[in-house]
């Protein structure tokens, strides 16, 4: 038996995760659910002094052009490595970031730091992935044009990335954040691409820069036929850009 606050408290915990899992689901309270509820609880507080106190960084991964082979953009990567439990991957916390609205402060931490770090760089272009939280944002577009401001970094030099995902799902609200962020001078690229029915549709309707081909695609890169899928999907790219 428990108390009828108690009960509360595991039927809200439940019910919790049941809306993580997707609609029109049962959850039935169980121990497990509790300690992974305190456990997200705790990485969220965790998140919330980590950015207090300076314990994230930006990280870059270079991003190669196939045919000159030089290094003509970098991506910007948020990474944990301060955490006093530990470090802890950003498929993790950026999750619990998300659901728990931290990420808005996270996402806008990253954009500023990487424009910081890049601005000296003259000849290399920045890529910085876009939560779908901070693309729902409606001063979105206007936190990346006070940060371009405030660091003096190129718009131009700037690259936005956006999961297809969200947008399959928001087409209305991408459609005007993409036209605002592109009125800014800077390009948006579609990442994830592939991943939705309705992929294709998306290069006529949306005017972005670059699409990045969701991983899946080259785990059979050595067939013939998912090479075929690829150079058919990059010439359509190239006629509807």
């Amino acid at each position: 038996e428990c108390t009828s606050s108690e009960l509360f408290r595991r039927a809200d915990i439940a019910m919790h995760h049941a809306k993580m899992s997707g609609k029109g689901r049962i959850t039935h309270y169980d121990a497990e659910l509790n300690s992974a509820r305190e456990r997200k609880l705790a990485i969220e507080n965790q998140i919330r002094n980590g950015l207090e106190r300076d314990e994230f960084e930006v990280w870059y991964q270079p991003i190669i052009d196939a045919r000159s082979q030089k290094m003509s953009s970098v991506e910007a990567l948020v990474r944990w490595p301060r955490r006093p439990d530990g470090p802890l991957g950003p498929d993790t916390f950026i999750a619990i970031a998300e659901t728990s609205g931290l990420i808005y402060k996270l996402g806008q931490f990253v954009l500023q730091r990487a424009c910081q770090d890049l601005q000296p760089y003259g000849d290399l272009t920045l890529s910085v992935n876009i939560s779908p939280a901070q693309f729902r944002d409606p001063a979105f577009e206007d936190k990346v044009a006070s940060v371009l401001e405030t660091t003096h970094f190129p718009a131009n030099r700037l690259q936005l990335e956006v999961t297809e995902s969200y947008v399959l799902e928001n087409p209305e609200r991408a459609r005007m954040a993409i036209a605002n962020l592109k009125a800014l001078g800077t390009a948006v690229a579609l990442d994830d691409f592939g991943t939705g029915f309705s992929a294709l549709g998306l290069l006529n309707d949306l005017e972005v820069d670059v699409i990045k081909l969701d991983r899946r695609f080259f785990q059979n890169i050595e067939n013939s036929k998912a090479r075929e899928v690829i150079v058919s999907i990059i010439q359509l790219a190239k006629k509807t850009g």
